[in-house]
């Protein structure tokens, strides 16, 4: 499902978002790599494959951005209050959902998918009565910035991140955003 070229048609006239499925996840993965490897961006294979099993389980879950039947973006976010112990000292209340990868085909980039996909998540986590919805991006990484605060995302502080961050400042971003 490779795709081409960047087109320049509307958001709104041609994206759908859906729940990932179970038989597309081994293509999703593949998606994941290709499409959200760069600098920034903390990719371990382990880790992914972990990600995935949990997925394929039903602990976590995934919602596409779909171009007619092609996906071009993805969100992967945990259950309500399943957070890596990593981001607890920058929350003070645990009812929140951490949303892992959010990943669109580069040739959709700057478009409001990735940022569409964050709004998606905060409409269903509205519904599920969670208080917030955490995520992280490396410091410096300016196209996660302005995605997350596109939709709303604010600091919560950052951290020196040797293990994740081998470039730049080294540092994670922790943010957060209130559920209405």
């Amino acid at each position: 499902m490779p795709i081409e070229q960047k087109i320049d048609t509307p958001i709104s006239t041609i994206m759908r978002f859906r729940p990932a499925k179970r038989d597309e996840l081994k293509y999703l993965k593949i998606f994941l790599f290709e499409q959200g490897t760069n600098q920034w961006n903390y990719l371990p294979e382990d880790g992914i494959e972990h990600q995935f099993e949990r997925l394929a389980a039903g602990v976590d879950s995934a919602l596409v951005a779909v171009d007619n039947k092609t996906p071009v973006g993805l969100v992967i976010y945990g259950q309500p209050g399943d957070v890596p112990s990593l981001f607890l000292p920058y929350i003070s209340d645990t009812n929140v959902i951490y949303i892992s990868e959010v990943t669109v085909h580069s040739g959709y980039s700057g478009r409001g998918i990735g940022t569409a996909l964050l709004n998606k998540i905060i409409e269903q986590a509205a519904e599920m009565d969670v208080s917030a919805l955490v995520i992280d991006r490396h410091e410096e990484n300016l196209a996660s910035a302005g995605m997350m605060r596109k939709a709303g995302f604010i600091a919560l502080g950052s951290f020196y991140d040797s293990a994740r961050r081998t470039v730049g400042s080294q540092k994670t971003t922790v943010l957060t955003k209130r559920v209405p």
